[in-house]
């Protein structure tokens, strides 16, 4: 550090790395190590702040340096961590994460299907949880972000053989907070 720019305190530090996991803060990233970086530069508000540091990989904070990654988005980034980690549990974000890999898969394989059919393409919405797990994920369920699949009698039959699982789905609501999410648009 210059002798113009103190370092950050270490609390304050390790309060932004805990927020986002210890990993880069944008969802499509979500690569290590990381960085923090200033949302506002340094030599404009002269201090460091919660609100204003944000933690990204050495690309995206590069990226973030030159332009190609707006303000605005590292602000909609830092409150969308906020929203994600006060409001739903870690399984419930690895489960959004595992189904935001597949989003990103199914529009990088078929970029010409709409979203709207994601659910049908090799079940594109759809993951399979134990039956007895629904307690895990009831902010997602409440939220209405998923739901418990409505499966036919032969399903149900197999489900028996395979340890009495149920498979959760996004909902309408869940594919546009996963796309809002990795848009860096408000949740």
């Amino acid at each position: 550090m210059t002798q113009d720019r103190p370092d950050i305190p270490m609390a304050l530090k390790r309060a932004v790395l805990v927020e986002a996991g210890h990993r880069c803060a944008i969802p499509t990233c979500r690569q290590t190590p990381v960085e923090l970086a200033h949302i506002t530069p340094w030599a404009k508000v002269k201090e460091h702040t919660f609100d204003n540091l944000i933690a990204l990989c050495p690309t995206c904070h590069t990226r973030f340096d030159r332009g190609e990654m707006d303000r605005k988005s590292m602000l909609q980034y830092k409150a969308n961590l906020e929203i994600l980690n006060h409001r739903y549990t870690d399984i419930e974000r690895q489960l959004l994460k595992a189904f935001l890999r597949k989003l990103e898969w199914f529009q990088r394989t078929l970029p010409q299907v709409p979203l709207r059919d994601f659910d049908n393409w090799l079940g594109g919405g759809r993951i399979r949880l134990y039956a007895d797990m629904e307690w895990v994920v009831l902010n997602l369920l409440d939220d209405g972000i998923i739901e418990f699949r409505v499966e036919s009698r032969r399903e149900l039959q197999q489900q028996e053989q395979m340890r009495n699982s149920k498979v959760v789905k996004l909902t309408d609501k869940g594919m546009d907070f996963l796309v809002h999410w990795a848009a860096a648009q408000p949740l």
